[in-house]
């Protein structure tokens, strides 16, 4: 067997993956098709790209296809099967934790939130202790045919439904309990030295690409000194149960059979307790981040997220002002994109990584570049009218400290 290379998974589970019969296939082929008498005839596998968003170090996914037979009949079947292998090291206390997700899906979240956003279905996990845990999901397409597709009709739904599943533990819901239920925060230790890089190489080209004017750098400056008191205005906020990572390529607009519109949610493992607002942030700034909607008219994609988001938690009797509703909207926007910021630059840093870069997100790398310039003034311009001024840590306008963690 040739070695697939995936980081993070050994030899021993690529083997384990080929080695999988029809013994250990029945049953679940069953539960995908919804029969018990089902046969396994023939089928295949083949590795599934990991994009940036689950691809932690230590993460592979596979689709099973073939035939069964059903009461004398040939029907085809297909099967995800996502691999999380133990990383050293992490615990649920933390994040990240490589067995989160499986948790997420073993947890009471389908039960919670019975309209709206879903995750997807499982039909069995399979633990290995101490070395991985097995995900077997159902295989999802998209009604629309895929996130690049989608309208401002539909992104408008996805936040309705987003709204709807944050709503639900705010009227009521129990969150989900277990050590590896933490409260979701900001990690902003990669974004030091790329603000000091900035500030003490303005003309460095990628630096340019990103930050062109000495407005733009300054407007970095000031949101870096300010990145405690974003996180500290969050306290003010409602706490609720979240995905902390739904956007398009970790969603699926489909329909029950009842023909009500449901969103299909995959990629859990970043969940988590955080506030409101946060899963509506994360819906806007990851579709920019990735390009798949264009920045230049990010205001629009806002407007139909914050609409969305609004009538649903009203869906579910959450009556807050609408105020709160687009403070905690912002407040993620400016913290994650202060997190991921760090990240942007450093990768693009590195020619080597570009090609890698234009593949992950689907576009040629100078679309990446002129997208992320645009994406940071659409942050900064967020950033600018928030009010944190009443935040209760000390002030970090210092500017002895700028670039410093």
């Amino acid at each position: 067997m040739t070695s697939l290379n995936i980081p993070g998974i050994s030899s021993e589970i690529e083997q384990q993956v080929s080695d999988i019969d029809a013994e250990t296939l029945t049953p679940i082929v069953r539960a995908v098709l919804g029969d018990d008498t089902a046969t396994v005839d023939e089928w295949e596998y083949s590795p599934m790209r990991v994009g940036a968003g689950g691809g932690y170090f230590g993460t592979a996914l596979f689709r099973f296809e073939g035939t069964a037979t059903v009461s004398a009949t040939t029907t085809t079947w297909s099967v995800v099967l996502k691999v999380l292998a133990k990383r050293p090291g992490e615990d649920p206390s933390g994040h990240p934790y490589w067995k989160r997700e499986a948790e997420a899906y073993r947890s009471n979240i389908a039960d919670q939130t019975s309209v709206g956003l879903v995750p997807a279905t499982t039909y069995r996990i399979d633990e290995y202790p101490g070395e991985a845990v097995w995900l077997w999901l159902e295989d999802l397409s998209d009604d629309y045919g895929g996130s690049e597709s989608w309208t401002l009709d539909q992104y408008r739904q996805v936040a309705r439904h987003l709204g709807q599943f944050n709503g639900a533990f705010l009227t009521g819901s129990d969150i989900p309990s277990g050590e590896w239920v933490i409260e979701r925060t900001f990690d902003f230790h990669r974004t030091a030295s790329v603000v000091a890089l900035v500030d003490t190489l303005p003309q460095e080209p990628i630096v340019r690409r990103h930050f062109p004017t000495e407005e733009s750098r300054n407007r970095l400056f000031s949101a870096w000194q300010n990145r405690d008191r974003f996180v500290a205005a969050r306290d003010d906020l409602p706490k609720t149960f979240c995905h902390f990572d739904a956007f398009g390529r970790n969603l699926f607009a489909t329909t029950t059979e009842d023909g009500t519109p449901q969103t299909v949610a995959i990629d859990w493992d970043q969940c988590g307790i955080a506030r409101l607002g946060d899963d509506a942030g994360a819906l806007v700034i990851l579709t920019l981040m990735f390009l798949d909607w264009p920045v230049s008219r990010a205001a629009d994609l806002e407007r139909a997220v914050l609409d969305g988001y609004r009538e649903g938690l009203r869906s579910v009797g959450w009556d807050g002002p609408d105020e709160l509703v687009e403070r905690g909207y912002r407040l993620h926007v400016a913290a994650r994109w202060l997190e991921w910021v760090g990240i942007a630059v450093k990768l693009t840093l590195d020619e080597r990584n570009h090609e890698w870069i234009a593949e992950m997100v689907g576009d040629p790398i100078e679309d990446v570049f002129d997208g992320n310039c645009e994406l940071h003034q659409f942050a900064l311009d967020t950033i600018g009218e928030l009010d944190v001024s009443q935040s209760a840590v000390g002030d970090t306008t210092d500017e002895s400290n700028l670039g410093k963690a």
